[in-house]
């Protein structure tokens, strides 16, 4: 039985479909990232799981409690928001504190004048105390608890925000891009941060990102979302290379891949540029399939080699890497190639090269988008 789970939920607004059937399981300890372009339906799915709004149809359930129809205070979950949501009024200690009074003190108890004078206020208030000092310790933002938000960096505030869902020790933890509004330095950092928060907890953690580095370099699984349709949810590693459909195949990786229009020939091969890159695909000659292969998958070679003759347009120096823009001779489309800085530096745009595709590498997608699954993946490119 899954930890968490969201199961076949749907949302409309008006005519207007935000979620399609989708259905995420978490196991207890599992990290789960929720990737894909804005408005695919991302945070409203993380707003149901956290019951800040209702699908519908469909179910949120904890381990084996349905809790679709419970209030979000007694759900059990932690969410940190995009923008911190901090009280601007209250110290870095009070915020942090927030979670716990609610939960161990009487109405009675957090009055300001009233609840001096109940018993047993003192203890629960030490007790709070502690709790809040060892989670601020442990994300090393205890020297900041008697600041309030205004006088703390992004960077800072990000962290008293996860302190506060931290104390509460949830059943789950929801994240609505809480990176987003940091600098790209401190996002790397604050990464780590949050994956070593997560394994600490061990519970199941839902991350909203619309950043794909974050949710593959952070993730257990990611789930690829677009127009609230969840197309594929698998490891990071399948997920880039082994998509099942073309919008996930070109909304994961930088530089985005490369693809290609074609249609089948003889024996379900396909050649493109007198190349056969792909062979084993059933169905009419002529069909129309689409070819995908990522930038790091193709070999620049001189004008006089063998491979696709390319004219290149410029040239993207990354430190590490070099990202080579050609255009296809004789046509309109464009390659975009991943090399290493020593094997371009005879390369200058407008110069005439020969692309070598790595036809094993070659992804195939139908009409519809759907991942083609070949009869005899070639293992090596063929030459027609």
């Amino acid at each position: 039985m899954s930890a968490f789970a969201l199961r076949n939920i749907s949302k409309s607004y008006g005519s207007s479909h935000v979620l399609d059937d989708v259905t995420i399981e978490a196991e207890e300890g599992e990290f789960i990232a929720l990737v894909g372009p804005s408005g695919c339906g991302k945070t409203t799915l993380l707003r149901i799981a956290a019951g800040l709004d209702h699908g519908d149809s469909g179910s949120v359930s904890m381990g084996d409690r349905d809790i679709t129809a419970e209030h979000p205070a007694d759900r059990n979950v932690a969410m940190v928001f995009q923008s911190y949501a901090l009280y601007p009024h209250l110290t870095t200690a009070q915020n942090i504190a927030v979670p716990l009074a609610m939960r161990t003190m009487s109405k009675l108890e957090r009055m300001p004048l009233i609840g001096r004078f109940v018993a047993g206020r003192a203890a629960h208030q030490a007790a709070i105390r502690q709790q809040v000092v060892t989670t601020a310790a442990s994300l090393k933002i205890d020297h900041l608890l008697d600041r309030k938000p205004g006088q703390m960096s992004g960077g800072q505030r990000q962290r008293v925000a996860l302190a506060r869902a931290l104390v509460r020790q949830p059943g789950v933890f929801l994240m609505d891009e809480p990176l987003s509004n940091l600098d790209a330095n401190l996002r790397v950092h604050t990464r780590a941060e949050i994956v070593d928060l997560h394994r600490r907890a061990g519970v199941p953690t839902l991350y909203v990102t619309h950043d794909q580095a974050e949710a593959l370099s952070m993730a257990d699984r990611v789930a690829v979302m677009m127009g609230g349709r969840l197309l594929q949810f698998d490891e990071p590693a399948r997920i880039y290379d082994d998509p099942r459909h073309i919008e996930v195949a070109q909304f994961v990786g930088s530089p985005r891949i490369n693809v290609l229009d074609a249609l089948t020939s003889e024996n379900g091969t396909v050649v493109f540029g007198g190349k056969v890159l792909a062979e084993g695909i059933t169905g009419p000659v002529g069909t129309p399939v689409q070819i995908a292969v990522r930038p790091e998958r193709i070999k620049l070679r001189d004008a006089t080699g063998h491979g696709i003759p390319a004219i290149v347009l410029r040239l993207e120096f990354l430190g590490s890497e070099v990202l080579v823009f050609t255009r296809l001779v004789g046509t309109d489309n464009g390659i975009t190639v991943k090399a290493a800085p020593a094997d371009v530096t005879h390369i200058a745009s407008g110069a005439r090269v020969c692309l070598e595709i790595d036809a094993g590498a070659c992804l195939v997608f139908g009409s519809d988008g759907l991942r083609v699954l070949l009869r005899a993946p070639l293992k090596m490119a063929v030459h027609a």
